[in-house]
């Protein structure tokens, strides 16, 4: 679901979500079949109400992250990107340990994810683009040191401690 206040954009995301059409029949470029059924449209009509307590909820747990990692061993956070607002629907941290942290946090029961581990100019669906390895460093760096902990609205003050503790463990 994508919300916004801008109708232009609501209008082409319209678009790109029924075949990339205007008109019935009328492709303008492509798209998908994103339409939602019955049952899904009820379900998130639902949820909607909860979804600016859920951000603010999930940034406030980013921020606790941030606040508790500052300084311990490698980590480095994404840096926000100015004029928006991040909903931290991930939490990722960017260690060059990666790997390493991932396995120490698994083996203390805390799941972790490595999202996005290969860059998308490097996928085959993408070939045609002609990019290789190389062209997007900065990319290619990320997608092998970011891995994400533990996000959700619900998560608690003590799991966030018990993730920060096993992390500072981990680099002393």
């Amino acid at each position: 679901m994508i919300t916004t206040r801008d109708a232009a954009l609501a209008a082409r995301l319209r678009q790109l979500r029924n075949y990339g059409q205007q008109v019935k029949y009328e492709h303008v470029e492509k798209g998908v079949n994103a339409r939602l059924d019955s049952m899904q449209a009820a379900i998130l009509n639902v949820k909607l109400r909860y979804l600016t307590a859920w951000n603010q909820a999930r940034a406030q747990h980013a921020q606790a992250y941030m606040n508790l990692l500052d300084g311990i061993g490698d980590i480095r956070f994404q840096a926000p990107v100015p004029n928006s607002t991040h909903v931290y629907h991930l939490f990722m941290i960017v260690s060059d340990h990666r790997d390493a942290l991932q396995a120490h946090l698994t083996a203390t029961g805390i799941q972790t994810g490595i999202h996005y581990p290969i860059p998308i100019h490097l996928q085959s669906a993408y070939r045609d683009l002609g990019y290789g390895p190389g062209d997007f460093p900065h990319t290619e760096y990320l997608a092998k040191r970011m891995l994400s902990l533990p996000m959700f609205p619900e998560l608690q003050e003590h799991q966030i401690k018990q993730v920060t503790t096993a992390i500072e463990t981990f680099f002393i």
